[in-house]
């Protein structure tokens, strides 16, 4: 490829791979149109969070200037981050997921309770790291729930409770694509929330999961159907809640963490890839 430049987010992740085989130029998104056009860049690591980097807009820039990059394409980014769209591509293909309706902007509630018991998770339907989720124990509580999601999206999502075991399955690879040990989350916190996922005193990780062998299975080939339903490439990591026998499929992270102490990182190191050899694994399985 060229020259052999590669381009990443200033992560990490480049720390890692300057000290290898690569030239590596660090990209924030303020000056990335005028980076990319006036360099001659091989290829673009994309390790951006949220709206602009995860949705596939990023991705659609870069296939207009013919510019190779990591991880999924337009379409597979755009159903990964929307909640809504992505769970019915789920349900086509088979795999169980939670209780839900949609719920716009100012709509109201009663008819909608009806059909829930508490409590209830309530989540704008396009944000990762469950940035505007709440957990709400009582009736009282889902209008403000409501108004704090739908500071993030015109919809939201009121989801049924499912007491169970959180696993995330993490995927690496396109046409073969291979699922690695599951991690159990057991938060210290009511739920998941975005302190927890990132402050790494309030919940435990624990990899491979607590689980049999047969649910091992059973999550693993979920992720992998999920991973595939949308069209993913490179890698993702699929958030899964075991009840019973029952795998339900949360949400898809087209572009998961990438520190080495993320959940992919610590899934790739207990299947005996290290962190250098997991981001040359993501960077060889490029979109051309």
């Amino acid at each position: 490829m060229g020259d052999n430049k590669q381009l990443l987010s200033d992560s990490p992740a480049k720390k890692k791979v300057k000290s290898g085989k690569l030239k590596v130029e660090s990209l924030t998104v303020s000056d990335h149109s005028s980076v990319i056009k006036n360099q001659k860049i091989d290829l673009v690591f994309i390790a951006m969070h949220g709206p602009y980097g995860e949705d596939g807009t990023i991705q659609g820039f870069l296939e207009l200037i013919g510019v190779s990059y990591t991880g999924s394409g337009v379409l597979a980014s755009a159903l990964g981050m929307d909640k809504i769209s992505s769970r019915k591509f789920f349900t086509q293909v088979g795999l169980k997921t939670p209780k839900h309706r949609v719920v716009f902007k100012g709509e109201k509630m009663d008819y909608i309770l009806d059909k829930f018991q508490f409590p209830v998770f309530v989540k704008p339907d396009n944000q990762g790291s469950s940035i505007g989720a709440s957990l709400v124990k009582n009736e009282n509580d889902i209008q403000k729930a409501l108004k704090i999601a739908w500071k993030y999206s015109n919809r939201a999502i009121v989801e049924e409770f499912i007491d169970g075991i959180e696993v995330t399955g993490s995927i690496i690879g396109n046409e073969n694509p291979k699922a690695l040990p599951l991690i159990e989350i057991v938060p210290k916190t009511p739920f998941f929330d975005f302190q927890a996922k990132y402050n790494e005193k309030l919940c435990d990780e624990i990899v491979p999961a607590r689980i049999s062998k047969f649910l091992t299975k059973k999550a693993q080939a979920a992720a992998l159907k999920a991973f595939q339903a949308l069209g993913c490439k490179g890698i993702g990591r699929v958030d899964m809640i075991i009840r019973g026998n029952d795998v339900y499929v949360l949400e898809i992270n087209t572009i998961p963490g990438l520190t080495p102490v993320s959940l992919v990182p610590k899934a790739a190191q207990a299947a005996g890839i290290s962190y250098p050899q997991l981001l040359d694994k993501i960077i060889e399985s490029a979109t051309p």
